[in-house]
């Protein structure tokens, strides 16, 4: 079995030192990892495994290794499991990583450092094992069938972490809808942060916003006729998919600040979404990427060629209308579309 009765005899034993060393280290990072203190740690926290934070997660699994590692000792069948621990959350190790280097594309120097006492707690069990194996003159082919059930737990941490990690949000679909997600009709606002017109119809969008957002599916785009408009997409994205609750409120903090420069830094937007409670989340480059290939799609597919415009679309008869300029944009206008397209 993977322990080693004669060290625990003797008292000192440097692969249980390694691994006595290595899980308390964990057990603490995964509590640091709850504070988010760097921006990618940020990005991470976009992540969950199987709806649990990575920090929680984390405190969850080392605890749980630091008991069965202390059995070890009394149980024989514990060694077993605190072999399939330890080797399976290095297969999910190699999972995260991986979401860090083609994911996230940055990395986390906390998640790392996790990945690094797991990595060292293998060493630890295995060195340890082999010890006891030489110490009772244990045949090479027990080591082999051991390192065989590593493996083994290794690939089954490694698929349990490519089934049960994911996104809040899915990177490839962020929910880009307010109002009624159930409405076969969607109403699109497109606009540009910079359209002197788009600034002016801003109030009325306002007004008549609650009210649609009641019987309708309702999405903002961002159609850059001014460049500069992009320098505030990501900022939109973000508060369009996750802060849903609050949109409106910070629709209008963002054309605020659009009115004081035109490229914001991120303590720009931190600070003019800070009185609504917000904090930033950082989205990662696969998530904007699709949000602006939404609003692409929307102002082509359905031909827009100018701001501020508003589309009503009817997924059952596929029927839309489309409504240009502040002076078309009202709640009258827009009911009479939605009526229009939802007639058979």
């Amino acid at each position: 079995m993977p322990c080693s009765e004669a060290g625990s005899k003797r008292g000192f034993n440097l692969p249980n030192l390694i691994l006595w060393l290595a899980m308390p280290a964990g057990l603490v990072l995964s509590v640091v990892a709850l504070f988010k203190i760097c921006s990618s740690c940020s990005e991470t926290a976009n992540y969950r495994v199987f709806g649990l934070d990575f920090g929680w997660f984390g405190i969850g699994y080392f605890t749980l290794l630091i008991l069965v590692a202390a059995l070890r000792r009394r149980y024989g069948w514990c060694c077993w499991v605190a072999a399939l621990l330890v080797f399976a959350a290095a297969g999910a190790e190699a999972r995260f990583i991986w979401i860090q280097k083609y994911d996230i594309n940055q990395w986390c120097p906390i998640c790392l450092s996790l990945a690094a006492t797991v990595f060292t707690a293998c060493i630890g069990i295995t060195w340890d094992s082999f010890r006891n194996y030489t110490a009772k003159g244990v045949t090479m082919k027990s080591k082999l069938v051991y390192l065989v059930l590593v493996s083994l737990f290794f690939i089954m941490g490694l698929g349990t972490a490519v089934t049960g990690v994911n996104k809040e949000a899915d990177a490839a679909e962020l929910d880009l809808f307010l109002g009624k997600g159930s409405s076969p009709t969607t109403v699109y606002f497109v606009s540009d942060w910079f359209c002197p017109a788009c600034r002016k119809a801003e109030p009325i969008i306002e007004k008549i916003y609650p009210e649609l957002a009641r019987s309708v599916r309702i999405s903002f785009v961002d159609f850059p006729i001014h460049k500069e408009t992009l320098n505030f997409t990501p900022y939109n994205l973000q508060f369009l998919a996750f802060e849903k609750g609050k949109y409106i409120s910070l629709r209008k903090a963002l054309a605020d600040l659009s009115l004081k420069t035109t490229n914001p830094s991120e303590a720009d937007v931190k600070a003019a979404v800070a009185p609504l409670g917000v904090k930033l989340r950082q989205m990662n480059y696969s998530d904007t990427l699709y949000g602006m290939q939404f609003n692409l799609t929307v102002y082509r597919g359905y031909n827009v060629h100018s701001t501020p415009s508003v589309v009503v679309v009817n997924a059952k008869t596929k029927k839309s209308r489309l409504l240009v300029g502040d002076v078309q944009i009202s709640l009258a206008a827009v009911r009479a579309a939605i009526a229009d397209v939802e007639k058979k």
